[in-house]
């Protein structure tokens, strides 16, 4: 099966408002390979199997591969995952695996998910070790089911997460039952190299989410921005050479996070921190100095056209 090129639902310009026939055919004038849409509600807001059933045959028609994602799943943070719930009639883990089945029965492949926000690791109310451990019982509990639907589930690179604790997931889940979706512009939020955290999962990666960051010191803290791929510090030819196969999506953030990079209790919590990549990431902080970020953060469809043109010609 050849790798798919494609854009995530919001990160098509002209994408608001539109019901997933009108988003699919958005996407091919756009010249794009796929879409992944935000959540299945996207494509049916009642979860009716002839919905998207309908709208899978629509993809195939025009060409396009289609992957859905499941929003927070953590079980232990039920409040991250609403909709999961309403589709589960209460239960997290019920409402994962109904829309993951939904999916794999109408043929839709890749299920991505994530485990929560930022914030979510230092929750003050649920251990992140617990949060963890919640989220391996539940891909213990779905992702065989999944898989012998012929589909997978795919936990994403998030900003809360480190690419060593993905690994672990992955490990515990096994490889068949849960795979990575590599979204670069996150590990530095978890203080990692982009490159040396690809290389660690690279064995994994299913798909990839393709935008650029920018790093700023703000005093004490530093501060993730978003930048037209090229012109941050994300190396994208060392990581799509380590990738040749995986799925490329375009996905144009807009969360701007700022992180203690020199409180000791913060660092402690996150004894896995290596001192060669906090060395790298600091460094790549400081280096920008205090230049201004001259894109405009709240604009993230802007950069589009841009993401566009550089992922063809990286992939040439």
């Amino acid at each position: 099966m050849s790798r798919i090129v494609g854009a995530v639902r919001s990160s098509l310009p002209g994408n608001a408002g539109l019901g997933a026939p009108e988003i699919l055919a958005l996407a091919a004038s756009n010249g794009v390979g796929g879409v992944l849409f935000n959540s299945m509600a996207e494509i049916s807001p009642r979860l009716d199997a002839g919905e998207v059933g309908e709208a899978k045959r629509e993809a195939d028609r025009l060409g396009l591969g289609l992957s859905v994602n499941l929003g927070h799943v953590n079980p232990a943070l039920p409040v991250r995952g609403e909709p999961l719930i309403a589709a589960g009639g209460g239960d997290v883990a019920a409402g994962a695996r109904r829309i993951g089945l939904l999916a794999a029965e109408a043929g839709i492949r890749d299920v991505i998910f994530t485990i929560g926000r930022i914030e979510d690791r230092f929750d003050a109310s649920v251990a992140w070790r617990d949060q963890l451990d919640g989220v391996a019982a539940l891909t213990a509990a779905i992702g065989p089911e999944m898989r012998a639907h012929g589909a997978r589930l795919i936990l994403k690179t998030h900003e809360e997460i480190s690419s060593l604790e993905v690994l672990r997931l992955v490990e515990t889940a096994g490889a068949g039952n849960l795979a990575v979706a590599l979204d670069p512009v996150n590990f530095p939020c978890r203080i990692e190299d982009p490159v040396a955290a690809t290389r660690r999962l690279a064995a994994h990666v299913a798909q990839v989410h393709y935008d650029d960051a920018t790093l700023r010191m703000e005093g004490d803290m530093m501060r993730r921005y978003l930048a037209p791929v090229g012109e941050g510090m994300i190396d994208w030819a060392a990581i799509l050479a380590m990738l040749p196969d995986a799925n490329v999506w375009i996905e144009l953030h807009s969360g701007q996070f700022a992180m203690p990079v020199f409180d000791r209790a913060w660092l402690d919590a996150q004894p896995e921190i290596a001192l060669p990549e906090y060395a790298g990431v600091i460094g790549a902080a400081v280096r920008a100095g205090e230049a201004p970020v001259p894109w405009d953060q709240t604009a993230p469809t802007a950069r589009f056209a841009h993401a566009s043109k550089t992922l063809k010609a990286a992939l040439r």
